[in-house]
């Protein structure tokens, strides 16, 4: 049976993976699950071209039993000037066939727009085609939109991600920026809306000064997971070992024990 991402209790752990090499993707996805990652995001950015083979990319979304998704965001090898569209989504299938879990579509897929966020509906339609060949291959799908330059309201974010689930998408995910007090607890309240409202598992993450504690406080309101990295010094993502510490004692959303 291929893993899911759906099929986890949330909330979990997923390590961001970007290695130059797939054997050093492999060892960084090994080690993470060591030091606790339940699943893992795998860059490809950063990869020469002539390893996306299938049977390359079987190495390492089968070197681990979690489930795994590729990450062919428009960076690196991977930018608008080197690969359309059209063949990106090309190589998030092979993905699939080679074994990976889910795909995140860009939700500006076809149409770089702000925010990620397309409204052309014919860019919509071919992300819907899309989403439709992701799931009849058996895997998921998560929507992702990048604003790290902005804070936004509580209710635009649920307008927002309630707009990627209608497109048909398994989870949606946005990330936004909370640079003090007054955006941070505005990000609190985002969570707890969007765990109210919206009708299917969801990342809200942020980066900016308070990026670090909001995404350790996240999925304690109801956000699907929260990301960490092998190795420091890579944004607001804390490291995988720190996270796992962090979640397993951040626990004051369970019910506590009876007293004897």
């Amino acid at each position: 049976m291929r893993p899911s991402f759906l099929r986890l209790q949330s909330p979990y752990l997923a390590a961001i993976v970007g290695e130059v090499t797939p054997e050093q993707t492999i060892n960084s996805i090994l080690t993470c699950e060591r030091d606790g990652a339940e699943a893992f995001v795998v860059d490809l950015a950063a990869w020469e071209r002539d390893k996306f083979t299938r049977d390359v990319l079987a190495s390492v979304f089968h070197c681990s039993g979690r489930p795994m998704m590729p990450l062919c965001y428009r960076s690196r090898n991977l930018s608008a000037e080197n690969m359309d569209d059209e063949a990106r989504a090309e190589l998030m299938l092979l993905t699939i066939d080679a074994g990976a879990a889910a795909c995140d579509i860009m939700g500006d897929m076809y149409d770089p727009s702000p925010r990620e966020r397309t409204r052309d509906e014919k860019a919509i339609r071919k992300q819907k085609c899309l989403i439709d060949r992701v799931h009849a291959k058996g895997a998921e799908v998560l929507m992702s939109s990048h604003a790290q330059s902005e804070f936004i309201p509580a209710e635009d974010v649920l307008e927002h991600l309630a707009d990627f689930v209608s497109r048909g998408v398994d989870i949606p995910k946005i990330v936004v920026r909370a640079d003090n007090q007054d955006e941070l607890l505005e990000a609190f309240r985002t969570t707890v809306l969007l765990k109210k409202e919206l009708t299917a598992p969801f990342v809200h993450l942020c980066c900016g000064k308070c990026g670090r504690l909001q995404r350790y406080v996240a999925p304690t309101l109801g956000a699907a997971l929260t990301f960490g990295v092998r190795n420091p010094g890579q944004g607001p993502q804390p490291l995988v070992s720190a996270a796992r510490s962090v979640l397993n004692e951040l626990n004051w959303h369970h019910d506590y024990p009876e007293a004897d």
